[in-house]
């Protein structure tokens, strides 16, 4: 098993590096925190520089790329700001992978060339105030009326919602609990849709809101997939978790390493003229850990994704590596912030911005109680 990048992978990662570092210097990574506002301009350079066709057929101006070459990409650019990447899976994993996945040939040809250029921006609107975790439970209802389908109901935590031209929208069709569930391509200019930002702890600038569908109206052919994919949400949605999954924890891994190139500097600082056998050695056995912790997840993630190239069934891996990947960096970003001490608090210091960052990734695409459960199964308790 060879697990190393191609050299087109690699030359991707040394491309991403070198926009981070060109476009994205602290000061504007802080700035853009502070504002917490959609971060439009970089997202467009994204676009212009080629990083939104990673993984779309060549057929459709993209690149070709697997899941290996979004990891790449996501890595690089959490490492420095990790809500363009949030922002940048508006595009990436919820248009373009959604779209090539499970679209049929008309909406392919509408979206994705699109998609490419960043003419358009996707959301994807699956959580409810009461069914966030427990998916099926789902109740935002579509009725059809008069050769229409009219939506009703709440969505909530929807990332970029209020600034996507598409909202792909999972509803109830049928009361059947998997096989009731049809997903709609909704145009979020549509009479009825109102999207509310959301103020929270981290990722600030990915326009997280609460969603309301008060009568929307959709034509059938909005329909994810055509009309005959009516009431196939549920298997549309499992066709892109290992993906979703190893993509979350790449950005994980990104954070991670970024807050030790900022923990083991300061260490040092601290604890120079000490020596090894000094008393500091506790703190350096702490940095150790969570360094090889982190190596370990690295491996564990980039396994799994040549798994999902080697199209082998790799469930329980992706599951594995989505909640060992989360909990890694979260783990690691308290420890560095005690480490810290008050240097860690002050909110000029890099760690808290990264801190206040990776919660979120043991909570979004399946938390990581939720990894639990699925592994326990697949290793058959």
């Amino acid at each position: 098993m060879d697990h190393r990048l191609t050299q087109q992978q690699e030359a991707l990662r040394e491309k991403t590096r070198e926009f981070v570092n060109r476009e994205i210097p602290d000061e504007v990574a802080v700035g853009i925190e502070e504002a917490d506002q959609f971060p439009h301009e970089l997202m467009a350079k994204l676009s212009a520089e080629g990083f939104m066709a990673i993984n779309v057929p060549e057929e459709f101006g993209g690149m070709g790329g697997t899941v290996v070459d979004e990891m790449v990409f996501f890595e690089e650019i959490s490492k420095r700001l990790p809500v363009l990447s949030w922002t940048a899976g508006d595009i990436i994993l919820y248009g373009n992978n959604i779209i090539k996945t499970n679209g049929n040939k008309a909406q392919k040809e509408a979206y994705l060339p699109k998609l490419v250029k960043g003419e358009m921006l996707f959301c994807f609107a699956l959580t409810e105030p009461d069914a966030g975790s427990d998916a099926v439970s789902i109740r935002t209802s579509a009725v059809e009326e008069n050769g229409q389908y009219v939506i009703n109901g709440n969505k909530m935590f929807i990332s970029g919602a209020s600034v996507a031209d598409i909202a792909v929208t999972n509803t109830r069709t049928a009361d059947s609990k998997y096989g009731g569930i049809t997903t709609f391509l909704v145009d979020t200019k549509s009479p009825g849709y109102n999207a509310m930002p959301i103020k929270k702890l981290g990722y600030k600038g990915s326009d997280t809101c609460e969603v309301v569908y008060d009568n929307v109206r959709v034509d059938t052919d909005t329909i994810l997939g055509g009309r005959d994919c009516l009431n196939q949400g549920w298997p549309q949605m499992m066709r892109l978790l290992n993906g979703e999954r190893l993509v979350l924890s790449a950005c994980a891994l990104g954070i991670g390493e970024r807050i030790l190139s900022e923990l083991i500097p300061f260490v040092k600082e601290r604890t120079a003229g000490v020596g090894r056998a000094g008393k500091y050695q506790d703190i350096e056995h702490v940095v150790v850990e969570m360094a090889t912790q982190l190596e370990a997840a690295r491996r564990l993630a980039y396994y799994a994704a040549w798994m999902v190239t080697e199209k082998m069934d790799c469930v329980c891996e992706t599951s594995m590596t989505k909640y060992f990947c989360a909990e890694t960096s979260k783990k690691i970003a308290l420890e560095a912030m005690k480490i810290m001490g008050d240097h860690g608090c002050d909110m000029n210091c890099n760690v808290q911005r990264f801190f206040r960052d990776v919660p979120i990734l043991s909570v979004g695409g399946g938390t990581s109680q939720i990894q639990k459960n699925i592994i326990a199964k697949l290793v058959g308790l």
